[in-house]
């Protein structure tokens, strides 16, 4: 009966937990984004395993029974120290092999996958590694293109609070053909999927543009499935956490989970 324990680097991940919360309706969330040490794109892999233990870890004191780190730069960097933190009893779902294992079907076993996100997720070669897992599986044969876009996430929260999408940005990104061969585009960032559409806009319509809060929640359940943790509660409820509180960021939080809710500042 305890709730989901879901955390990002600020509020992309709510992207994430209204994801969650739309597929899950039973279950209660509490959300935490560290936005006193935004963005972990831009930090060293020592400070954002740091960051993102100390986040588990309240979480998990929380009564939290199953931890989302609905970063990318935290899933790429501070994954398997999140879960020694919290121990082999709590379901650790992360932004980066759940995406991957998507893409791969007994119909569709090759391609060439794109991807963008923070330099901190390109850089840890995590996305690699889980497209070379499944390149080690018979017949599978996947290449990927990456490119870091160091400057989107900012530009998404921005222009969100000026009621603009930051096109110019995208295009300095995804408008000089680099990404025209590829048959997939991975989002490796949870602010992302706020201008999907534009992405989608800017590439060869072949280009699936994938979604993934919606494939990390279809994850989730899955995972509480096997453990029978799923809760049948019809008094679920929800509680959104922030390290550092700002107006800014209670607006922007209402554009990013898609309705209104409570910012509560907890430091830790």
């Amino acid at each position: 009966m305890g709730p989901i324990g879901i955390f990002d680097s600020g509020i992309g991940g709510l992207t994430v937990a209204r994801a969650a919360c739309d597929l899950l309706p039973n279950e209660s969330i509490l959300y935490f984004g560290d936005t006193a040490h935004l963005p972990y794109g831009e930090k060293s892999p020592e400070l954002i395993r740091k960051y993102s233990t100390r986040i588990a870890l309240h979480l998990l004191n929380s009564g939290c029974k199953a931890i989302v780190v609905a970063c990318n730069s935290a899933s790429s960097n501070a994954l398997e120290q999140v879960r020694q933190a919290v121990g082999p009893s709590i379901p650790v779902i992360d932004m980066v092999n759940p995406v991957v294992e998507s893409l791969y079907s007994g119909s569709q076993s090759s391609g060439s996958i794109g991807l963008i996100g923070t330099r901190a997720t390109i850089s840890s070669g995590l996305y690699s590694s889980a497209v070379n897992d499944l390149n080690s599986r018979g017949g599978a044969s996947y290449s990927l293109k990456s490119r870091p876009t160091p400057l989107l996430a900012s530009a998404i929260e921005e222009g969100f609070h000026n009621d603009t999408i930051p096109g110019a940005v995208l295009e300095a990104y995804l408008d000089d053909g680099y990404f025209d061969d590829v048959d997939s585009m991975i989002l490796g960032c949870t602010h992302y999927p706020l201008v999907r559409e534009e992405v989608i806009r800017l590439l060869p319509n072949c280009v699936d543009v994938i979604d993934p809060p919606a494939i990390i929640a279809r994850a989730l359940k899955t995972k509480l499935s096997e453990l029978n943790l799923l809760s049948n509660s019809d008094d679920a409820s929800n509680r959104f956490q922030v390290s550092d509180l700002t107006e800014n960021f209670r607006l922007g939080a209402i554009r990013f989970f898609g309705s209104d809710i409570d910012l509560e500042e907890v430091e830790l």
